[in-house]
């Protein structure tokens, strides 16, 4: 397990990956933070909330510190899923997986091995996004007449940790249905094709033309939910329980799967 853990972190350490991860994994928050403090208004408009504008009085809050972040949770998510979607298609696109399986025979320690060290990285996305995110936050909001007070009580810091941890432990699980697609498919552009089809547009069609409560049940309104810690489509705890048995269930079938086809 250690060696396909190492192999892999060895390549995600290319120049390449390094861009693309933390490029992607940085700009939607670093964006999200920039619009959310640039455009507040001091009075309740048109497209208050988790609109375009949003209050002052809503962004003094402890939680508002994170506000960017938390609005733009499931685009970390989906840089994640093609993250995981990649590296394990590739294996089978470029032809290097039987080459790695006779360093490493047993597959379940090396499927393993080589998830861990994509969550490894994704965890260091995550932290560092949401680090600048908040460094921005703090250096952007005096220059609106935004109070920064409650972002370093208990309860901001708090608040803070959890976004980091929701975020995070979404985009484990968008990875894991990633990875899912990259053995199943065992193409990259396909794989990463596919799951964001079905994230994006596919379940927005089916949740407003076909399926009104089907945000309680489709992984992706799931995996919003949880990435926000909870919304209006599902509580947080049912989110994280429909997920786990999906994570489960996705896990156990993909180790089967992959245990037993030919490389």
């Amino acid at each position: 397990m250690w060696g396909a853990f190492s192999s892999e972190w060895i390549k995600l350490q290319r120049r390449s990956l390094l861009l693309w991860g933390f490029g992607a994994g940085l700009l939607f928050p670093v964006l999200a933070t920039i619009f959310t403090i640039e455009r507040a208004t001091r009075t309740p408009q048109l497209f208050s909330g988790h609109g375009i504008h949003i209050t002052y009085a809503v962004l003094e809050q402890p939680n508002g510190l994170v506000h960017g972040v938390v609005d733009v949770s499931s685009l970390i998510g989906i840089v994640s899923l093609c993250l995981f979607a990649a590296a394990f298609a590739t294996e089978y696109s470029q032809g290097t997986l039987r080459n790695l399986l006779v360093r490493e025979p047993r597959r379940i320690q090396f499927l393993i091995g080589k998830f861990l060290a994509l969550v490894l990285f994704i965890l260091i996305v995550v932290i560092v996004a949401v680090g600048v995110s908040v460094a921005l936050a703090f250096i952007l909001a005096p220059g609106k007449g935004i109070s920064t007070s409650a972002w370093s009580s208990s309860t901001g810091i708090t608040d803070m940790f959890q976004a980091v941890f929701h975020a995070f432990l979404a985009a484990v699980i968008y990875g894991l249905f990633g990875a899912a697609l990259g053995v199943l498919l065992r193409s990259p552009g396909l794989s990463i094709g596919i799951a964001i089809a079905w994230v994006i547009p596919i379940e927005a069609i089916i949740v407003g033309a076909i399926w009104s409560s089907g945000s309680n049940w489709l992984p992706g309104r799931l995996l919003a939910a949880l990435a926000h810690g909870g919304n209006g489509d599902s509580t947080y705890y049912h989110a994280l329980l429909m997920l786990a048995i999906y994570a489960g269930a996705t896990a156990v079938a993909i180790l089967a799967l992959f245990r037993r086809r030919d490389a």
